[in-house]
Parts: structure tokens; C-alpha cells; sequence
């Protein structure tokens, strides 16, 4: 059954409307109030568009049924684990997965959040098992309505409760057919798919971890792979350096040869022209000195 639905806005989790089953009383709305406090706090525990159920379960031993701790059960979207509403101990110290926690106040309450824009919409609900899909069902419904008659940003700038007056009819109405036809609604053909949906998204995620595993083999072995190919290249650039050097002195020696060669070369044919001690290119010189004085 619902018992109590509220819609919180999603920029600082005010309340925005919120309605109860009529005859059941508690403290589910400081509950839900806490609820969509952490929400907005940490955002990934229910992406945008997203759906996710939270287990409230009591803890008597804090003297008072307000205490507890939320445990993040089945939906879509990241996040997870549990939080403190008061003491953090379990009670009786049981399993959060076991039946065995239901507290002196009650049992586990089932709070269901779908996060659509700008809002946050959470309904408490006392059931389990199959009929607890149907739950998501009625969110959309209450979203589907809430989104047609106030746009984002009218949501954004709407004061805490600005909005239960004119929409909080809508919600009675809504949770009140919901829970007239439940046991038929559970087998609707939404519900159905719902399930089917969960359960495509859970082998989704089984397969996404497998490859995050088999990703984090891999890059391990791109580790090493990376580790030499930088050994590698400092071998490369200190050979390529040696090589350098190398080239640059045989260029040297080799111009050096050439350049002896050249030396000899034209010691060599002045030898051959002027004679031993440049005798004949001197006697020449004079000869013309001469002539040019006689003249």
C-alpha cells in the first residue's frame, strides 16, 4: 500500500507537496525530509531519470522510531551501501538483506525515489516482492501530471509547500486508485516490462563489470608495454647520439685527408714547374726584371 508521498525539489530537497494515506500516521515525512536531503547531497545515488527503492529499517535501541538507517536496495542509477538516521547499529545486529530487522515499531519501510527534472519524487510503501514495481508505476503517474502543469523553472522557483494546495488532490486521487486496483496492477503489462527491465539492466551490469576486469588486465599489460617502448627509445636516442658524434668525425677526418691531399698535391706540382728551392720561377722573375730595365 502507499502510505505517504512527497515531492522534493531537486536543488535543495525543499518539500514542494506532499499527501498521506488517510488514518495512518507517523514520522515518515522527517523521514522523507532526511531522505531527499541526502539526494541532493550526493546526486549519484539517483542520476536523473533514474529510479532507485531505500530500505528504512527502525533501530528501537536509539529509544524512539525515527532512528534507523537507509539501506540502497534494487533500481537503476549508481551509487549504493547505507546511511545512519540516528545511531548506526543494526538492529539485533541482523544482515540489512534479512527479514529479521523488522524493529518493535513496525516493519522495513520502502522508500521508492524517481528522479525526474527538477524534482524528486519519493512515495513510502509497505510492500515487497512483485507488487513493489507497481509503486514506480504510480511515480511516473504522479511525474507525468506534476510535469504538465509546472514547467522546471517554475519548479525552481517555487517556495517550500507553494504547490501542495493546488496539487495535492491530484496525488490523493492518484494514490488512492493505485491502491484500490494493486493486486490487479501488478500484473500489468508495464509491470511486466519493468521487470523485464530490471533484469536486463542486472546482466547489463554483470557484463560491465566482467569488462571493467578484463579493461584493468589489459591496461596492465599497456603498462609494460609502455615501460619498454620508453626503455627502448632511451637506447635509440642514446645510440642515435653516438652515431651523430660518429659521423661528424669521420666527416671531419675525411676533410682533413682531403685537404693534405690538395696540399701535397700542389707542393707537388710547384716542385715540378719551379724546381728544387723555386729556382727556375725565381731566375725567371729576374730575367724579366732585367729586360723590363734594359728596355
Amino acid at each position: 500500500m502507499i502510505i505517504y508521498t512527497v515531492i522534493g525539489k531537486e536543488a535543495d530537497g525543499s518539500v514542494l507537496v506532499e499527501s498521506s494515506h488517510a488514518g495512518v500516521e507517523g514520522n515518515f515525512p522527517l523521514i522523507a525530509t532526511q531522505l531527499l536531503e541526502k539526494l541532493c547531497d550526493d546526486p549519484n545515488l539517483v542520476p536523473i531519470g533514474n529510479r532507485k527503492t531505500f530500505i528504512h529499517r527502525e533501530d528501537p535501541e536509539s529509544g524512539g522510531c525515527g532512528a534507523g538507517n537507509f539501506i540502497c536496495g534494487g533500481g537503476e542509477g549508481g551509487g549504493g551501501g547505507l546511511w545512519g538516521m540516528g545511531t548506526p547499529s543494526w538492529f539485533g545486529g541482523s544482515d540489512p538483506s534479512s527479514s529479521e530487522g523488522e524493529g518493535a515499531c513496525g516493519l522495513d519501510t520502502y522508500f521508492h525515489v524517481l528522479h525526474g527534472e527538477a524534482a524528486l519524487y519519493v512515495c513510502l510503501s509497505d510492500d515487497t516482492g512483485r507488487q513493489a514495481g507497481v509503486n514506480f508505476n504510480y511515480l511516473e503517474d504522479v511525474q507525468r501530471d506534476f510535469a504538465a502543469m509546472y514547467t522546471p523553472n517554475k519548479i525552481n522557483r517555487a517556495n517550500a509547500y507553494g504547490m501542495n494546495k493546488a496539487f495535492g488532490p491530484s496525488i490523493e486521487k492518484l494514490s488512492h486508485h493505485y491502491n484500490t486496483n494493486r493486486s490487479s496492477m501488478a500484473t500489468d503489462d508495464r509491470l511486466v516490462q519493468l521487470t523485464a527491465k530490471i533484469d536486463d539492466l542486472k546482466d547489463v551490469i554483470g557484463s560491465n563489470i566482467s569488462m571493467m576486469m578484463s579493461r584493468g588486465e589489459n591496461l596492465s599489460q599497456l603498462a609494460v608495454k609502455s615501460e619498454q617502448l620508453e626503455a627502448d627509445a632511451s637506447v635509440f636516442k642514446k645510440r642515435s647520439t653516438t652515431l651523430k658524434r660518429k659521423m661528424w668525425w669521420e666527416y671531419v677526418k675525411a676533410n682533413s685527408v682531403l685537404i693534405c691531399v690538395a696540399a701535397v698535391t700542389l707542393f707537388f706540382l710547384s716542385f715540378l714547374v719551379c724546381g728544387v728551392g723555386w729556382g727556375r720561377c725565381i731566375a725567371k722573375d729576374e730575367d724579366n726584371d732585367g729586360q723590363e730595365g734594359g728596355g
